[in-house]
């Protein structure tokens, strides 16, 4: 029953219930026979009309169905009422894009200078470039702001990639994109230290590119950041640490996503260019004037279709195709259809799909891949005006709701996924996944074709830079069979009736206004002539027919006897009574009707399981709603109802299974039908067998909270489900038109009013009176008021459906026809109008009682609150209450003679909905509206009985705002005919003629007695540009009020001289009913003027209720039976407890040692079951394990000095300090997420890691740290830790709120969303506390001798204290400077002290490392809000400022937290760790015991006694061991006070020592974080003693070392170089080294050349100083960025010697041969011989085999170069690494200089340069080898010469001789 009101509030149903059941018999008496034909004239048409196969599917099972939903739809007249009036709408919203490029690895290239880019939309930023390597080691940090609504931002892609720089041009290298929604979804919304994989997108087959280390997070308005701390980890998983969501798969293959574009119909054929126009006015309206095509965009690409000319229906058969590995990180595909102008091209409308929507990542056979269609999608974009110039053009680009259908497009999507090369692509297998719903034979020939077709590209193109593997779009045609047109059309009716239109605005005029209604383009009456789609039915010979609507209408009308039309006739419009702003049109008696008959196809099954599902969700969804109201009354009737609701879920999920089970899947089902239908039958089994786990609770007792939590869970998941991406019949719009001009509009989705048979698959507002609030088209401004208010009828469905259009109207109607129908044909014809002739009298009575939480609408941050109650068309308003928030109005309106027509039952049942407008009254000018609520009223009918009704929260909505609350009750009274005044009686009016609310419905009150603690004001601004100087509080509570003491000078001290007052106050009894408390602070001015300075209301006083305690002696006795029980365990930290249910593993540790130390505490009593899991070894007895234990602490005890020497840190010269304590506090706090991160669940894991890091830290000598920690313990020392906290210590310790609240207080406007929650308002703080209760009996004020209040309260006068402030660093600082980097120093503020650290500002740097403290001597209150800014440092022009964050140290220093001075975790005398506080821990406990009453301590040998426990521990220390022990109680006090929430009547945690971790903000970009910064605060009063010198926590200063290699040899480096003559292979090898980072120290061996071998000797050192933090493992670099940079830039990069062999060239540039990268703290060992240095030992070299040259000192060996993961060479090197000092004190030289000079290599003869030497060329290169060639040659050639000679001269000698012979 209770159900069936549409009513919001607790106790709308309770006393309704006589009144339903007479109604609903009334009812169904009067609708009988109506109901009893109906039935069978359904059945009878559905074995008549042709749509057999939809009906039994849809009609199956339904009597099942109907039952389990039965409770969820009962027959209502009038749709469940909504309190808000206007929808959500987009807003802007700055958004923060943070990213850090950490590193990258494995990068492809040789010798490449990486650099990294950056772009987001148009943006782009880059980082710096590094030289030579293939691992660059960036730590960059980038920031992008964006402002705009959430859905523009989440679609923008994130593009990173890596080039590598060249003078001329970059080259890419590789890339990787990610859209902003990505990683806004993720948890934290961040990837953090994920690998991003890099692709090149113009060659998709070669894989992997690299990986690129980054940070991504977006942060909108008050999200909060989780910060990080960053492990450097050289050996890192790569594969295990993507940067891919939480379920993907590392491993992403390539895929193609095809988006086929079929066809379009129904586009507005009206072109937006001027031009067109122009034409148009020439030619006439004979063609369509568009030009559409379409635009496909995803993952950053896009594609278009070609452009069909002049067509409103064009078909393109194109598919788009892009490729993306999958699953791709872009989620959303945009789809816009443009029209081509001439002068510029226009979108016409846009459409998102989400793949998530049409895909399921789930592994195996239930996952599927995004698919979608051949389906079409509506379109919806600004409204068809036939206007020159589009007013809402952005609607069309998809900004905002779409105010019209724009025509829908008919697409598919398929994904398919590359598994070889991206050769082998068979067209084929895409289509067998598509299965597009026709026969395979008709398929044959278009496979055929495009095999042949892909082949051929294929041979065309083999080239490399062939398309198919690049990632650009590809557009091209296919073929399509006819089949997939014969799309089943349906005709579908529209019908609706209007019953009201009230509250039209004024501002129309009296012009006569018509309402439309249509459906796509059918009945809408500019465009309704193209009838759009589906308008067009094809005739047999295929040519389609021009719109029925207008040739055919006759045939129409005659099929069916429905006469169409969509538009109510024009009437003039009449100013409602009692407020001129509103008119009306009177349809009194006549409602008039509208029918709009459509055409569409028949696949309105997806509507239906839509609307089951939606069904669903809302049922839980209002119990829901129901338990949280409950709540507030009693726990187990919220419980029982959570139960029940859930138990109905899971039968509604087994009957939704079962039917979608025996669906018969029609030839009109898409493969994405099918697969959805599956995906819902997995889902729902899935939550329903969690529902009932969590219903029935076997395993554990579930909170309430919790089962609220998976309830809520489950919502969201029905709602995902059952929104559905392929779309059927479009949504319908209401529009009002004034004068033939569209004025505003209502949209309604077309399945919320679908009729089916079946109860659960109707939509919910099918065939319901629902009231809609009409809204303007477009950005609307804001303030805007409703444009109209219609109470509507609305049925849509099937015509075959026709018979149950009237089903449900409410009853007493006679049907008016239309004049013209002929009445012969008609089977059922639609009326023009209804008339309802019976009318009955009503009188309203709306109690308007008190209001809360409304918006403030002035200057002063309050309103003049008054309301209007609009009923019908009668309107009146309530009195003006000036200046408050929570007026109280305690008035009733009286609405005398309401008429309204129908049945009298019936409108008892289901009421006109009553409208409350809130307004702002104004002197000057018009009333400021703040918001509103809808209601509906009790009706009490002339023969019932009178009950008053009960008062009841309504929420107010103002826009998107929440405005509060209304507290009212509104009554609908039936004047009796006989007897008029028979009504019940009213109170005689009050003054001014108002009537009060009568006493029977006024609240029960009785006597509260409210005690205020005022302990003063602060931080208060300037008001009408005066500073406040003499502030007073007033507090105001229902009337009754209390006024603080005046301030007398706020400057000297603004805390108020009396600290508490109380007044007594009449409050309801009721505790949810009580009126807000308002806090008001005024300053008194000269002559007596006071000046509102500000407030603060607050709204639930439920906190501040005193509830009466146990008498004191009651509790501690069983604590004492207890503790004697427990052998005083004292657990370490306050989490333990609870840590031990969490944590399995850790409990199991515990309870073996205690069963060793033979306790007695394992009793299964559940008390102490928690108790031994915190600390096993103070519950030891045996004496033999206590002595073990001493010997432990001793060897922690042991002094310091002795501790210095033991450490085995990296380079054992490395002396503790602060920072060593720092760093291992991070460790811990890593290691602690570690752990627990492998032993539970993930989901567990971001809740539970606070506490562990709390308990590993207080002391690491703990067995149990030793057995879970047992792998780590090795490689820490043991140092004291400090408390690391990720966020600020106020959120850890609850504002430190414990003695005082502090409420701010406001001024200014909040009407808009820019000033709601804007800084802006706040005008200072007042601080104080309250406490309520029922006045007591005998009116004693004190409660001994004391207002409750003053308990625990300090005193409240000035105090001195001495405050330290300790700045240790600051983390992602927003970049100041333009080159993305900032100055950052820090300034101090309090009070009238600043501190300014200009000249200790760190250039060039975004995670500045400060180390400072500082001192501050201030006097509380006037001093107590302490600000840390970070300011930049500029030369030029003031500096910026980057950030800030503010610390109320006042809380702090009187919390009973005890926030002064951080409890260290050890106590020690000396040294790094030594005790810092001012006094000592057996002081402080002593001093605590004091305070809160506690006897003790009482300290004997071995134990501490405080109240009733006991701690024991050891309390005897020796220094060494020939000294005499001293007795010393601190460590073990120190225990204690480690412990004290858990000892009785203390209760509070005391703030450990810490770090803690403060977000910066920026008043210019509010609630977005502009960095974080790490610090802490200590303060001491100065009436004690004063405390030792503060810590020194300077950052260290890098250490100096020099690095010495030498290059001895290389062997087996490649050759490169070919001899021209012999084709003899050699290379001139030479090496080059430098440290990264060091760029500009590159030092060079000489050349060895020619060597045949690849061996080179060279005996060549280089020496490479650096900078090294050797407890950081971080090499640091000073150096200018640039030419122009100013100042040197600081960098911290791991330190890596980088050495690369290269072969010398001397005419062109040298060749790279190979490289080697060394991590100076973890490289693989070398090799001993040449013979045995392989590629393995580089690659593979795992962390034992690792060695550090910071613990070696001096390595030599043999080392491989590598190229392209090749082995290209080895090295055989020497490494000494010696620091500063020893360098200076011996030096080397460089290369084979002094001193220590190197001997020259013994190189081969062959060893030189050809161009230096060329005679020793020619005897190398040429004499060697061809020797005995040249020697014969030479032989033979004298033996010519010879013979030549011979010959040459014998004739002449003969002749000589012959002359003398």
């Amino acid at each position: 029953m209770e159900g069936k009101k549409p009513r919001k509030g607790l106790f709308a149903g309770m006393k309704l219930k006589k009144k339903k059941k007479k109604g609903e018999k009334g009812l169904t008496i009067a609708n009988k026979d109506a109901l009893g034909d109906h039935d069978e004239s359904a059945n009878l048409q559905h074995g008549t009309l042709g749509r057999q196969e939809e009906g039994e599917e849809d009609l199956m099972n339904s009597d099942a169905l109907s039952n389990v939903f039965g409770s969820l739809s009962p027959k209502k007249k009038r749709a469940k009422l909504m309190a808000r009036i206007h929808e959500e709408e987009m807003k802007s919203q700055n958004y923060q894009i943070a990213i850090t490029i950490i590193e990258a690895r494995q990068l492809v290239g040789e010798n490449i200078d990486p650099v990294v880019i950056i772009e987001i939309g148009d943006e782009k930023k880059q980082t710096t470039v590094k030289e030579g390597t293939n691992a660059p080691f960036y730590n960059e940090y980038f920031v992008f702001d964006f402002v705009g609504p959430q859905v523009f931002l989440f679609d923008k892609i994130i593009n990173i990639s890596v080039m590598h720089n060249k003078l001329i041009g970059s080259m890419l290298i590789g890339s990787f994109k990610v859209d902003v929604g990505m990683v806004y979804d993720q948890p934290g919304h961040q990837f953090c230290d994920k690998w991003a994989l890099l692709t090149d997108p113009a060659d998709i087959r070669t894989g992997a590119k690299g990986y690129l280390k980054c940070d991504i997070g977006v942060t909108g308005k008050g999200d909060a950041i989780k910060a990080t701390q960053k492990t450097a980890d050289t050996e890192e998983q790569i594969e295990k640490n993507l940067l891919i969501p939480k379920g993907f798969p590392s491993e992403r293959p390539w895929a193609r996503f095809y988006v086929r574009i079929y066809k379009a119909e129904g586009l507005p054929k009206m072109n937006s260019s001027i031009m067109a126009n122009v034409t148009k006015a020439f030619i006439g309206d004979s063609k369509d004037l568009v030009d559409p095509y379409v635009v496909v965009m995803f993952a950053g690409q896009m594609g278009r279709t070609t452009v069909q000319k002049n067509c409103a229906d064009p078909t393109w058969h194109e598919q788009i195709i892009f490729k993306e590995m999958f699953p791709p990180l872009c989620r959303r595909v945009k789809i816009q259809v443009w029209d081509e102008g001439s002068m510029n091209d226009v979108a016409l409308a846009t459409h998102f799909i989400d793949l998530k929507k049409i895909s399921n990542e789930q592994d195996g056979d239930k996952g599927f891949l995004p698919t979608f269609g051949p389906a079409w999608i509506n379109l919806y974009g600004s409204p068809r005006n036939h206007s020159l110039m589009d007013d809402h053009q952005e609607l069309n680009e998809g900004f905002g709701e779409g105010v019209s259908f724009r025509g829908r497009l008919f697409i598919q999507i398929a994904v398919e996924i590359l598994s070889g090369g991206a050769h082998e692509l068979k067209f084929s297998s895409i289509i067998k996944d598509i299965k597009l719903p026709s026969k395979d034979k008709d398929f044959k020939a278009p496979k055929g074709k495009d095999k042949t077709e892909k082949a051929g590209e294929d041979h065309k193109s083999a080239s490399p830079s062939d398309k198919m593997n690049s990632t650009e779009v590809e557009v091209e045609p296919f073929d399509v069979p006819s089949e997939i047109y014969e799309e089943k059309f349906e005709e579908f009716l529209l019908f609706g009736t209007f019953f009201e239109a009230t509250m039209i605005d004024r501002k129309l005029g009296d012009k006569p206004i018509t309402f439309e209604v249509s459906v796509g383009n059918f009945g809408n009456i500019t465009d309704g002539a193209s009838a759009g789609a589906g308008g067009k039915k094809k005739t047999h010979n295929g040519e389609a027919e021009e719109s029925l609507l207008h040739e055919g209408e006759d045939e129409i009308s005659h099929d069916l006897g429905v006469t169409l039309i969509s538009t109510t006739p024009p009437e003039k419009p009449l100013i409602t009574t009692g407020n001129r702003n509103y008119q009306y049109l009177p349809y009194n008696e006549r409602k008039p009707c509208v029918c709009v008959k459509s055409y569409w196809g028949s696949q309105t099954f997806r509507l239906y399981s839509s609307n089951t599902l939606e069904k669903m969700a809302d049922h839980l969804e209002e119990s829901l709603e129901q338990v949280k109201e409950l709540i507030k009354v009693s726990e187990i009737a919220s419980e029982e109802k959570m139960r029940t609701a859930l138990n109905d879920f899971v039968s509604q999920c087994r009957v939704f299974i079962t039917s979608a089970e025996k669906r018969r899947k029609g030839s009109n089902y898409t493969a994405l039908d099918k697969k959805r239908l599956m995906l819902f039958k997995q889902e729902l089994e899935a939550m329903s067998s969690d529902a009932k786990g969590i219903a029935q609770q076997q395993k554990k007792k579930i909170p309430l909270d919790e089962m609220m939590r998976e309830t809520q869970s489950f919502i969201d998941k029905i709602r995902f489900l059952a929104d559905e991406p392929q779309h059927t019949v479009p949504d319908v719009f209401i529009w009002m038109l004034s004068n033939h001009k569209r004025v505003a509009y209502a949209r309604v989705p077309a399945k919320n009013i679908l009729y089916s048979p079946a109860k659960e698959q109707r939509g919910k507002d099918c065939g319901k009176v629902k009231t809609h609030f009409l809204k303007l088209p477009g950005k609307r401004p804001l303030g805007w008021t409703v444009q109209a208010k219609v109470d509507i009828y609305l049925w849509l469905g099937p015509a075959s459906y026709a018979n149950s259009i009237m089903e449900n109207l409410p009853v007493g109607y006679e049907t008016e026809l239309p004049s013209n129908t002929n009445a012969g044909h008609s089977v059922m014809p639609s009326p023009a109008c209804l008339l309802y002739k019976t009318l009955h009298l009503f009188q309203l009575r709306a109690h308007m009682y008190q209001a809360r939480g409304l918006i403030a609408a002035d200057s002063t941050g309050l309103s003049d609150p008054f309301a209007k109650v609009t009923f019908t068309s009668h309107c009146q308003t309530t009195k003006i209450i000036s200046q408050t928030l929570s007026p109280t109005w305690n008035q009733m309106l009286l609405f005398n003679s309401i008429v309204l027509h129908g049945d009298r039952e019936e409108i008892a049942q289901f009421p006109p909905e009553i409208v409350i407008e809130l307004y702002d009254d104004d002197a000057v000018g018009k009333a400021e509206y703040i918001g509103s609520t809808v209601a509906a009223p009790v009706v009490r009918l002339a023969d019932q009985n009178y009950e008053p009704p009960k008062l009841s929260y309504h929420p107010v909505y103002c826009g998107n705002l929440s405005g509060g609350d209304l507290l009212a009750t509104f009554e609908l009274l039936e004047i009796p005919m006989s007897d008029p005044e028979r009504l019940p009686p009213l109170d005689p009016p009050g003054a001014g003629q108002f009537y009060p609310v009568p006493a029977n419905i006024r609240p029960v009150l009785s006597k509260y007695r409210v005690e205020v603690l005022f302990w003063g004001v602060r931080e208060l601004k300037k008001v009408q540009f005066l500073s406040v100087d003499r502030p007073q509080v007033v507090i105001e509570c229902a009337g009754k009020g209390v006024k603080s003491s005046v301030i007398q000078s706020y400057k000297k001290n603004p805390n108020f001289s009396g600290l508490a007052d109380w007044f007594e106050v009449e409050l309801p009894e009721n505790e949810l009913l009580h009126p807000p408390l308002s806090i008001c602070v005024v300053d008194w001015r000269a002559f007596g003027r006071s000046t509102l300075v500000g407030t603060h209301t607050i709204n639930c006083l439920k906190q501040f209720l005193y509830k009466t305690q146990l008498s004191p002696h009651a509790t501690p006795n069983r604590l004492h039976i207890v503790e004697i029980d427990k052998v005083s365990a004292s657990p370490e930290s306050p989490q333990a407890a609870e840590l031990s249910q969490e944590e399995p593993f850790l409990a199991d540790h515990t309870y073996d040692e205690v069963e060793q130390g033979q306790c007695t505490v394992l009793k299964p009593d559940p008390y102490l079951a928690t108790v031994p899991a915190t600390e096993p070894e103070h519950s030891a007895s045996d004496p033999g394990k206590e002595r073990k234990q001493k010997d432990l602490k001793k060897s922690i005890r042991r002094s310091t000095k002795r501790r210095k020497r033991t450490i085995a840190d990296e380079s054992a010269e490395n002396v503790i300090d602060w920072w060593s304590k720092y760093y291992a506090s991070v460790l811990k706090m890593q290691k602690a997420r570690g752990i627990f991160a492998n032993e539970e669940k993930p989901e567990e894991n971001n809740q539970t890691s606070d506490h562990i890091a709390l308990i590993i830290e207080e002391e690491p000598d703990k067995k149990k740290k030793e057995k879970t920690l047992k792998r780590k313990q090795k490689e820490t020392p043991n140092l004291a830790t400090l408390q690391i906290y990720e966020g600020d210590l106020e959120s850890e310790f609850n504002n430190f709120e414990d003695w005082v609240k502090t409420f701010q207080l406001l001024r200014g406007k909040s009407n808009d969303e820019v000033h709601a929650d804007s800084e802006d308002r706040i005008i200072g703080k007042f601080k104080g506390s309250f406490c309520i209760y029922p006045s007591p009996k005998d009116g004693s004020l004190l409660d001994r001798g004391q207002p409750r209040i003053l308990q625990g309260i300090p005193p409240n006068h000035s105090v001195k204290v001495l405050i330290r402030v300790y700045i240790v660093a600051a983390f992602n600082l927003s970049p100041a400077d333009p080159d993305g980097k900032s100055d950052p120093y820090i300034v101090l503020r309090l009070g009238n002290t600043e501190i300014k650290d200009r000249e200790n500002y760190i250039p060039k740097q975004l995670n500045p490392i400060f180390g400072r403290s500082f001192e501050i001597q201030a006097t509380f209150p006037k001093d107590s809000l302490l600000t840390v800014l970070i300011y930049d440092h500029d030369f030029v022009g003031a500096d910026d400022l980057i950030g800030e964050t503010k610390i109320d140290l006042e809380n702090r220093f009187y919390s009973r937290h005890r926030a002064t001075c951080g409890l260290q975790s050890q106590y020690e005398i000396e040294g790094y760790n030594a005790w810092h506080d001012a006094t000592k821990p057996s002081e402080i406990l002593t001093k605590l015991c004091k305070d809160y009453r506690i006897s003790g301590p009482f300290m004997r040998p071995g134990e501490i006694q405080v109240g009733t426990k006991v701690f024991k521990g050891q309390t005897v220390f020796t220094e060494d061991e020939n000294e005499e022990p001293t007795e010393s109680y601190e460590h073990l006090s120190l225990k204690v006070l480690h412990a004290w929430e858990e000892i009785p009547g203390a209760g509070y945690k005391l703030v450990p020592e810490h770090i803690e971790t403060r977000p910066l903000y920026h008043k210019d970009k509010p609630g977005i974080e502009q960095g974080r910064v790490q610090m802490w605060v200590d303060m001491f009063p100065k009436d004690m003693p004063l405390p030792g010198p503060p810590v020194d926590i300077s950052p260290r200063k890098p250490k100096g070392y020099e690095l010495r290699v030498i290059i001895w040899n290389t062997e087996d480096v490649i050759l490169e170089d070919e001899n021209i003559f012999t084709g003899q292979k050699s290379s001139d090898i030479y090496v080059k080294g430098w440290i990264k980072g060091l760029e500009e120290d590159k030092q060079e061996t000489d050349v060895h050349y020619n060597s045949l071998t690849g061996e080179g000797n060279f005996n060549w050192r280089f020496v490479f100083p650096f900078h090294y933090l050797p407890a950081e493992k971080q090499m640091v670099v000073s150096k200018r960025e640039n030419i122009f940079s100013l100042e040197k830039t600081e960098r911290k990069i791991p330190a890596e010697l980088v050495l690369q062999v290269w072969d010398f060239e001397r005419l062109s540039s040298d060749d790279f041969l190979g490289t080697l990268e060394l991590n100076l703290n973890g490289f693989p060992r070398a090799a001993k011989t040449a013979k045995s240095c392989d590629l393995g030992m580089a690659v593979a070299a795992s962390e034992e085999n690792k060695i550090s040259i910071f613990q070696q000192k001096r390595v030599r060996g043999w080392w491989p170069f590598i190229k392209a993961g090749e082995l290209t060479g080895k090295v055989e090197a020497e490494f000494h690494l010696v620091t500063a000092e020893e360098a200076e004190k011996n030096p080397v030289g460089k290369a084979r200089k002094e001193p220590e000079p190197l001997e020259k290599p013994n190189r081969p003869d062959t060893s030189f340069s050809w161009f230096v030497n060329p005679f020793k060329c020619l005897y190398h290169l040429i004499w060697r080898n061809y020797k005995k060639y040249i020697i014969i040659g030479i032989i033979l050639l004298i033996l010519i010469i010879f013979l030549v000679l011979f010959i040459y001269t014998l004739p002449g000698a003969i002749s000589h001789r012959i002359v003398i012979g």
